[in-house]
């Protein structure tokens, strides 16, 4: 007889984690702009001079921050499956977060008063910067296991 291994899968969960996080935080701040554009509601962070600010973050428009929050999150669920389809989305969404983020600390190490220490959202932008760079990365290394 011969013996078939079996072989298991298994994604890297803090990434999942990690997408899934970073995806509802893409949607919460969405949602806080689509509020704050339609007069119902605009929390202190995103008023005045903030404005402009958080609309820059993940691009400048509200639907573009909404979407690539829902493929964040569905591709971070998907992809505890193993599933193809979040891989691929997961690659499309982890670059189009580490490019837009390196561009936006690139712009901040140029102009150094240009990034506001108390300004969560900055944070945001970083951590997202760090976790598409690495995240994309480690998709390319490991794609064989979303075969």
């Amino acid at each position: 007889m011969s013996e078939k291994k079996v072989k298991k899968k298994d994604s890297n969960e803090l990434l999942n984690f990690l997408m899934i996080i970073v995806g509802l935080l893409f949607i919460f701040k969405a949602v806080m702009e689509f509020l704050a554009w339609a007069g119902i509601y605009a929390p202190g962070w995103l008023t005045g001079s903030g404005v402009d600010e958080a609309l820059s973050i993940f691009g400048g428009q509200g639907i573009v921050s909404l979407l690539l929050g829902f493929w964040c999150l569905i591709s971070g669920i998907g992809m505890f499956k193993e599933e193809e389809y979040a891989m691929g989305m997961g690659l499309v969404v982890l670059s189009i977060m580490a490019a837009v983020g390196i561009i936006a600390i690139v712009g901040w190490i140029s102009a150094p008063g240009s990034f506001d220490l108390t300004y969560w959202p900055n944070y945001v932008t970083i951590v997202a910067a760090i976790v598409g760079v690495l995240g994309f990365v480690w998709l390319i290394f490991t794609y064989k296991r979303y075969d």
